[in-house]
């Protein structure tokens, strides 16, 4: 991290994180290429005061994970606005499976589009199993939950390339998941086609039948968990390609400077996920692939993915080796989750830490309990030996006087917690640890002009938002096909009396 105190052009270079409040005086600048770990609870600021305020401003693409749709209203038309004085506005795409903010442009993605390239296929399928984790681990374990991922994926990557080798849809695809242990079909093809990767027909056969029930079992049950939002007709029609929905071209999104969202909640009952971590993965590897062919041998500038609450979203499994190695290519990361436990669930313990170790600048928002986090940062953050002078007094007007001294904590896990609101403690490679003054970005005449923009945006939005269903109505039209067609039992709705219920279907 670099502080630096003149503020022109200096978006080419990096983002701004806030001005240095202990010790006083600097700006704060973090560079393209090094990463940022954000740590704070629900209601901390680190969305207002950190995320979004990077965001704001950079002059590149974006790809942007977020649960709540009044974050993407703040931003979006700011993203939207021209790169350049009367230049063209930038592109937005929104993925928003749930439908929370209707009448946005869609982010449109074909899952099966490219997997006719067996790489392509693993790494989807790893994308789309490693988004079960964190919905799994309670149930199995952290470890358990890790290993089914794994074998999940030999399962949706044979189902992924088989289809598309055979010019297949989705549709054809959850037909295999619905039934994984009996689909014959996508390892027939695996076997037969000369295109085909050699031995991932066994991969798919030995992962859905070899080894004992139980585990097959649980193989197939993360399968259908990762695909399981398909499965609702209404959240697979605003994610995947149609009549008249072509899927988005990524590429000439980044191209131009627009902002990919990829808007979900934390919901375990139907997560998102699996698919947002796809379209993640896709998005980054679209980005690395224009960077490499760019003649600067990089984006320029580069492609920001903030990733606000990582692990519940979108948690990327490729994260630390994209860290590592892409920021050379024009992708640049700030990510954020609540806890590191959070983390820990998601990654497993030594994969958490080393993703913690390899991101340069780690900020912390205080309010939180994440005792395991402090501690480990006051122990990197070290001591300062301090010393003490001793007086006793003794009897008869005698007295003595003793030094010593003592290593203690420069900053101890306790005082973390008590880091106050628009302040963050941020320890950033070999710099000291500084507390950050942070700029909420709806304080201040920018601010209210950013909340207007928010308004007109949400009003777009409501207008646009489909009249809620009449789930009454809809039971009524469907028992009445089912009389007509046969398929309800005769009764008396008045007497309760159901007649005769043994018949057969």
């Amino acid at each position: 991290m670099k502080s630096l105190s003149n503020r022109s052009d200096l978006q080419q270079y990096g983002w701004r994180m806030g001005r240095s409040h202990e010790p006083r005086g600097v700006d704060l600048w973090v560079p393209y290429d090094r990463t940022c770990g954000v740590f704070g609870v629900q209601g901390s600021g680190k969305t207002l005061d950190l995320l979004t305020p990077a965001l704001l401003p950079h002059p590149g693409a974006a790809l942007v994970t977020l649960t709540k749709p009044e974050d993407l209203y703040l931003t979006l038309r700011a993203r939207q606005a021209p790169a350049e004085s009367g230049g063209p506005p930038r592109p937005i795409a929104v993925l928003d499976p749930y439908g929370l903010a209707p009448g946005l442009p869609e982010l449109v993605f074909d899952p099966i589009a490219g997997c006719a390239d067996p790489e392509v296929a693993e790494r989807r399928a790893a994308a789309f199993a490693a988004g079960t984790v964190q919905a799994a681990s309670e149930g199995q374990g952290d470890t358990a939950a890790r290993f089914y991922a794994t074998e999940a994926t030999k399962v949706l990557q044979g189902f992924f390339h088989a289809a598309a080798l055979t010019d297949r849809n989705l549709e054809h695809v959850l037909g295999w998941v619905a039934q994984p242990r009996a689909a014959r079909e996508p390892e027939n093809i695996l076997a037969s086609h000369p295109h085909a990767a050699p031995y991932w027909d066994g991969l798919l056969r030995d992962a859905l039948n070899g080894g004992n029930a139980e585990t097959a079992s649980n193989t197939a049950t993360t399968v259908q968990q990762a695909m399981k939002l398909f499965f609702q007709p209404k959240y697979r029609a605003r994610c995947v390609p149609g009549p008249g929905r072509p899927a988005t071209d990524v590429n000439a999104v980044i191209a131009a400077g627009g902002t990919l969202y990829l808007l979900g909640r934390d919901d375990r009952m139907l997560s998102a996920a699996p698919l947002m971590t796809a379209v993640a993965e896709f998005v980054l590897d679209a980005a690395k692939d224009l960077g490499m062919a760019s003649p600067h041998g990089r984006l320029c500038p580069p492609l920001l993915a903030v990733l606000d609450e990582l692990p519940s979203i979108a948690p990327i499994p490729t994260l630390k080796q994209r860290m590592a190695n892409e920021r050379a290519l024009g992708v640049s990361f700030i990510y954020a989750s609540q806890t590191l436990r959070q983390m820990v669930i998601q990654y497993g313990e030594d994969e958490a830490w080393a993703l913690f170790g390899l991101t340069n600048v780690i900020a912390v928002f205080g309010r939180g309990k994440d005792m395991k986090l402090y501690e480990e940062l006051s122990r990197l953050i070290g001591d300062i030996r301090v010393e003490r002078i001793t007086r006793s007094s003794g009897g008869r007007g005698g007295s003595s006087r003793s030094r010593s001294s003592e290593d203690v904590p420069v900053l101890k896990p306790a005082a973390m917690r008590q880091i106050p609101a628009k302040r963050a403690l941020i320890v950033a490679d070999e710099a000291p640890p500084i507390i950050a003054a942070l700029s909420r970005c709806v304080d201040g005449p920018a601010g209210q002009a950013l909340l207007k923009q928010q308004q007109a945006v949400r009003a777009t939005v409501e207008q646009a938002r489909p009249a809620t269903a009449d789930i009454a109505r809809t039971t009524e039209e469907a028992i009445t096909w089912s009389r007509i067609n046969g398929l309800s039992p005769t009764h008396d709705r008045a007497s309760g009396d159901y007649g005769d219920e043994s018949r057969t279907w």
